[in-house]
């Protein structure tokens, strides 16, 4: 499998535990004087115009990282740089059986498909620790999740990768990758394969290609795979 040319895309570093993001309809202790915050506002914040509010809901695949939650605290690995400054983060993996590239909002409709063809598997994996994806996922709250995962990516804080047929005519999963919150590894990488789909070896030679390529690619010592280790 070859690796494609790649960009370099700078920003700060931020702890996110895997998946998409779930950003709360309102601000969590608004105050009185404060006016109501719209979807289109957090929309804004999430595609480049501000920079987003800090969450107070557990870190995970439907979480954005925060508060203390179920994989640790944000702040903890916010204080340590994830990549080195000068690493130029992959922007294109292709071979026979699929391509591999950062997720964008343009990605949405087959995102969502791919969610809603692996729900039941999914919510098994990873609703009691994060509760994503839930009962009510919607289309608007999967371009609001995936908008959020494109702007940690350029904020070099968390990378999100689409995983995509050869013709990208079809999303077949995606990979996360992201600082670790405990000190025993330097990343954390989550990644899952759509259950509507025909080949049953494709989630295991994913797993092989994935678990090579954090550490040969990228500036990886240790690497931990939450709910595969």
């Amino acid at each position: 499998m070859a690796v494609l040319p790649r960009r370099r895309i700078r920003g700060s570093p931020r702890t996110l535990i895997g998946g998409a993001l779930r950003i709360s309809r309102e601000a969590p202790h608004a105050q009185p004087h404060e006016a109501a915050r719209t979807e289109s506002d957090e929309l804004a914040e999430l595609t480049g115009l501000a920079e987003p509010h800090e969450s107070h809901e557990p870190a995970g695949p439907g979480r954005p990282a925060g508060a203390p939650g179920v994989q640790g605290a944000a702040r903890t690995g916010a204080r340590r740089a994830f990549l080195p400054e000068d690493f130029v983060v992959p922007t294109l993996v292709a071979g026979p059986r699929f391509r591999i590239r950062p997720i964008t909002v343009h990605d949405v409709v087959k995102d969502y498909a791919a969610v809603r063809g692996s729900l039941e598997r999914l919510r098994e994996r990873f609703g009691p620790d994060w509760g994503w994806p839930d009962e009510e996922f919607t289309f608007d709250q999967a371009l609001i999740d995936i908008a959020w995962l494109q702007k940690e990516g350029q904020l070099r804080r968390s990378f999100s990768y689409a995983v995509t047929t050869p013709d990208e005519e079809r999303q077949l999963g995606r990979i996360h990758i992201a600082p670790s919150d405990t000190p025993d590894a330097d990343a954390v990488v989550v990644f899952w394969v759509r259950d509507d789909q025909d080949d049953p070896a494709l989630e295991r030679e994913l797993e092989d290609f994935v678990r090579e390529w954090v550490v040969t690619t990228w500036p990886f010592s240790t690497v931990r795979f939450p709910g595969r280790d």
